[in-house]
């Protein structure tokens, strides 16, 4: 099978397609014919030397991938059919043709999604939701600040708390990465480089406090900008410079 592969650490410049043997399922495995795999720092990171992939684990790169089920290890004893399509969440070895999976880190693809789209979600996405729900708990109207909002984890994590009714406030290191942070959601941006991060979410807080219910619907990160928040869903809320 093809996979991408470096010698080298280095740059993207470094990786190519090498034919590699294609892996077999083991006891409790299940091999995947993959689709799409997603990117992560993790990837980079090990591209680059300054990571290595678990004891026992692939050193194809790929933390995560989407595909169809090709074959059953034996000892398998979940649901899964040949042909199932799956999203798998792995130590390694996503950025090739087929890659081998326990059975309890494969997932259904939820319905609507395409496997290029489920391919995201099983590193971030769930790490992200993970952490909201399972974690904090993060409940309807409350202030979810969050760092690196930028990253993987910090994009999905936005999203996440603005469907969960919350309000997204994300630190950034750069007014071009916080605009995106507001496209996505967020409901205010902070600068680390610029401005203590704490002190700007007490602020935010504290007018959010004063302004009441349904301010979750704004857009308030000019507020910390001195400018009055937009509504960003069509609602015409919005706040007055105090």
């Amino acid at each position: 099978m093809l996979a991408v592969y470096f010698d080298q650490p280095g740059g993207p410049e470094n990786l190519y397609l090498k034919e590699v043997p294609k892996p077999s399922p083991g006891e409790g495995e299940v091999l995947l014919k993959v689709a799409a795999s997603a990117l992560n720092r993790a990837d980079i990171l090990q591209r680059q030397g300054q990571y290595a992939p678990p004891p026992g684990a692939s050193s194809i790169l790929g933390v995560e991938a989407s595909g169809l089920v090709e074959e059953l290890g034996p000892g398998c004893q979940g649901h899964w059919k040949i042909g199932d399509p799956a999203m798998a969440l792995l130590p390694g070895g996503g950025q090739a043709q087929y890659v081998t999976v326990p059975e309890g880190l494969l997932m259904p693809v939820p319905a609507g999604l395409t496997l290029p789209q489920a391919a995201a979600i099983p590193e971030a996405w769930l790490t992200a939701f993970q952490l909201l729900h399972l974690i904090g708990k993060v409940q309807s109207g409350e202030s979810v600040l969050i760092h690196a909002g930028l990253s993987g984890v910090g994009t999905a994590a936005t999203q996440l708390v603005r469907i969960a009714g919350a309000i997204p406030l994300v630190t950034g290191g750069s007014q071009d990465k916080l605009q995106i942070a507001e496209k996505l959601g967020a409901a205010a941006g902070i600068n680390y480089k610029e401005e203590d991060f704490s002190k700007a979410a007490m602020k935010f807080t504290k007018v959010q406090a004063n302004a009441g219910e349904g301010f979750y619907r704004t857009n308030s990160a000019p507020l910390l900008h001195g400018r009055p928040p937009t509504s960003i869903t069509g609602s015409g809320q919005g706040l007055s410079p105090g």
